[in-house]
This record gives structure tokens, C-alpha cells and sequence, in this order.
């Protein structure tokens, strides 16, 4: 189940609020003592995380949970160049030698089947009191704690510490596999969206990037909606460089706002995560920044959210909210 983004923060009490962590989403099954990861493409992520095979020995055969795999800076707040570092190794010994280095914390949000029962159409409400009694945050796993009506305060603070935004679910509210659904809403601190690359600019001779091409899909092709310049070091530059060479070429769009020698053009495979302020009137990018890969979306998944407006008004209160503290 996915968000739609919402315009501004509110307060609501049919509504449990969620701070972002700007994770990977997963789902993970516990069944004969082992523990298998899916991402949202259904690709298996099991041998890339062993650090949660731990949920084995704390939640209950035949269970399946959804939650997200973040890394975390020493503030504990989301690294996600660290993630992505662990996203791109394959073999075992990188693999351990890297979650060395960056290990991961599974954030569990919902129980979708316990002891082999469906969950799916129960509401919130009851699904959430489930996942406490079955499984506790221990180690690198960590049941999340949901604030109750106070959505704006804890929008508040998670801005005030660099995070990403809030998720406000309805207590009410099934859970619909795979579905975008008005039931849960995204508040973002700052605009993110899922785009796919069609293009980069390189920088003078070198293997950096100078720019980025990425666009939407509007169910038939791919148009590109902004150039982006800023939000990638050295690091991330040369990564992503490497990837977008080993793709095949592609025509440009037949748009001449984008007649430009200097882009290289590439079949739309690669999805990154891009933060922005607005779309202008025209259909682009207002201020993009690079945020990071999204290995777990597919291109066509990269269409134009619309922002719905919130279901109650913001009225801010003066009360504080304590934000949750993540393994580090």
C-alpha cells in the first residue's frame, strides 16, 4: 500500500501519524525459523540484509510483516548514499563487509498475515495492536510507534531534525496490497518524487555527471520534466555515471525545449528519487536535487501524483511530540 501526497500538515484524531524514513520498502516472512525479504518489485533481498534474519526468533511462524530498511547516520538520521551502497553489493564477502560499516535497521510497520491468517482486511486499528503483541523492536528490528491526532506537531519535529516528512493512516483503513490509496497520505517536509532517467549531461571529459534528464511516464511514453544539477558528490557522480553508460542509447524527445548536443540520451531503466519545490506552469521541475536510486521502482511507476488537499484543516498546537530514536 502506498500514500498520496497531501498539501499540508493536520491534526486528526481518526488518523495514526508516522514519521518518513526514506527507506527501502519490504515485506518479510517468517516461516521455519528463517526470514525472506521481497522489495516492492518483488525482487528477493534476503542474502543482501542478513540483519534481519533476528525477526525470526521474535515474531511467530508464517507471518508477514511490511516495513522499510534504512541506514543511519551517527545523528541517526537516514544515510542514504550508505544504503544504496548496501542496495549495489552482491556478493557475500561485500556484502559483510559493508553491513560492517552501514548496518541496517528493519522498521516494521503492519502485520499483513499472522500464524498463516490474512490480515488485509482488517482495519488499522486492529492490525497495529497485533503487531505489539507478536513482535517487539530488539536489536536491528524496531516495531514503530505511531503518534495518535497530533500530525502537525509531529510534522514540526521531524522537519526541525533533517527527516523527510510524516505518513498519517487511517485507523480505519484495510490494507490494500499494492494500491496508492487516500487512506494513507504523505506530508513531506520537502517534495520527493519517484522519476525515471531518460538522460545525463557529462562534466567536460570526465566520468562525472554534470546534469540529469529525468521525466514521467503519462502511460504511453516517457516526457522528461527537469535537469538535474545539484544532490550528487564525487561518489554518488561516478556511480551513477557507471550505470547510465551501460545502458543502451535512445532517441531524444520530440520536444524543443530539450534540442540539446550535449545530452546523452538513454532507454528509460534507472529510477531516482528526486526533491524539488514545485512543477511550474509548464510541466517542470521547480529546484530539483538528486536524493538517491530507487532500485525498487519501476519506470512505469514514475507518473505525476497529484496533491490532495488535507481531510481536516491544520491547526498547529503548541504541545511537542518526542521523535522516535532508531538503532544506530
Amino acid at each position: 500500500m502506498l500514500p498520496m501526497p497531501v498539501a499540508a500538515p493536520f491534526d486528526s484524531a481518526a488518523y495514526a501519524f508516522e514519521v518518513t524514513w526514506d527507506g527501502l520498502r519490504a515485506l518479510a516472512s517468517i516461516d521455519r525459523g528463517t526470514v525472506r525479504l521481497w522489495g516492492r518489485d518483488l525482487r528477493d533481498l534476503t542474502g543482501r540484509f542478513p540483519e534481519v534474519q533476528t525477526l525470526a526468533a521474535i515474531g511467530p511462524p508464517e507471518t508477514i510483516v511490511d516495513g522499510e530498511l534504512i541506514v543511519t547516520d551517527p545523528e541517526g538520521r537516514p544515510d542514504r548514499g550508505a544504503l544504496d551502497e548496501r542496495l549495489q553489493a552482491t556478493r557475500p564477502e561485500t556484502i559483510a563487509r559493508i553491513a560492517e560499516r552501514h548496518p541496517v535497521t528493519y522498521v516494521v510497520h503492519d502485520l499483513l498475515y499472522l500464524r498463516g491468517r490474512s490480515m488485509l482486511n482488517e482495519p488499522l486499528v486492529r492490525r497495529r495492536p497485533r503487531l505489539n503483541e507478536v513482535i517487539h523492536s530488539s536489536g536491528r528490528i524496531y516495531v514503530v510507534e505511531p503518534v495518535a491526532e497530533d500530525g502537525f506537531a509531529l510534522f514540526d519535529a521531524a522537519r526541525e531534525q533533517g527527516l523527510d516528512g510524516v505518513v498519517a493512516k487511517r485507523f480505519e483503513s484495510p490494507y490494500r496490497t499494492g494500491q496508492r490509496h487516500p487512506d494513507w497520505l504523505q506530508i513531506d517536509a520537502v517534495r520527493r518524487e519517484d522519476f525515471v532517467v531518460l538522460g545525463f549531461i557529462p562534466q567536460g571529459g570526465s566520468q562525472l555527471l554534470e546534469a540529469l534528464i529525468v521525466g514521467t511516464y503519462d502511460g504511453r511514453s516517457f516526457v522528461p520534466a527537469g535537469r538535474v544539477v545539484g544532490g550528487f558528490d564525487t561518489a554518488t557522480s561516478l556511480r551513477l555515471r557507471k550505470a547510465l553508460d551501460a545502458l543502451p542509447n535512445a532517441t531524444a524527445p520530440d520536444d524543443s525545449r530539450w534540442v540539446d548536443d550535449n545530452v546523452c540520451w538513454v532507454e528509460p531503466r534507472i529510477v531516482a528519487g528526486i526533491r524539488f519545490s514545485e512543477w511550474d506552469q509548464n510541466g517542470q521541475l521547480r529546484f530539483p536535487i538528486f536524493g538517491r536510486l530507487r532500485l525498487d521502482v519501476s519506470p512505469q511507476e514514475c507518473v505525476r501524483i497529484a496533491v490532495i488537499e488535507p481531510p481536516e484543516p491544520a491547526r498547529p498546537r503548541s504541545r511537542q511530540v518526542q521523535l522516535p530514536r532508531l538503532p544506530i
